[in-house]
């Protein structure tokens, strides 16, 4: 497989990083998690749990859109990606339908085949994998409280032609990193 884009987006805590991780290996493809293009802006503020000041979360989309412009415009030929967005919001925040605009547009100015993997995972799991510490050094949700509301969201309704649903509850992430691959491979011409 050369030139696709796999962009993993979901609630905090369903396994995008993980699995984005094991798709990234199997697909020889540059994964670009959204702490990515987040972490260098949250690493000059120093957020350590208070409320970010205004503006923070636009200079990370400023951040990404020089990442994704670089992709579309200088990425090797043939390399895949692998992306993730987290999305904390019912139905999207406004910046979360640009930056899928943004990823979407990235794979159009590259011809590449696109699948896009919404996953879900229950409260529990959910919970137990926020509250789990490492994550804080990446400057991800820890907020275990989150978990219900999180795992109720509905899917981002993100429109496009490769859509794959994937509920992460009951798969490890080898599984669930297999179901993309298949996926993708189910929808690529042989």
């Amino acid at each position: 497989m050369q030139n696709v884009m796999v962009y993993l987006v979901g609630p905090p805590g369903v396994g995008k990083y993980t699995v984005g991780k094991l798709v990234a290996e199997q697909l020889s493809a540059k994964l670009l998690d959204n702490h990515f293009w987040s972490n260098p802006i949250l690493e000059v503020v120093e957020p350590d749990g208070r409320l970010l000041p205004a503006g923070v979360w636009d200079r990370t989309d400023d951040v990404l859109a020089a990442v994704l412009e670089t992709v579309a415009r200088f990425g090797p030929a043939g390399r895949n990606y692998v992306f993730t967005h987290a999305v904390s919001d019912a139905g999207g925040h406004p910046l979360d339908w640009i930056i899928a605009g943004r990823i979407l547009g990235a794979a159009e100015r590259r011809g590449a085949s696109l699948l896009v993997v919404r996953l879900a995972c229950g409260e529990a799991q959910l919970r137990e994998r926020i509250s789990n510490e490492e994550r804080r050094g990446r400057y991800k949700t820890t907020d275990a409280g989150q978990a219900g509301a999180l795992a109720g969201l509905d899917p981002f309704p993100i429109n496009h032609d490769w859509v794959l649903d994937l509920e992460t509850s009951g798969l490890g992430p080898a599984e669930s990193a297999d179901r993309i691959a298949a996926e993708l491979k189910s929808r690529l011409p042989s």
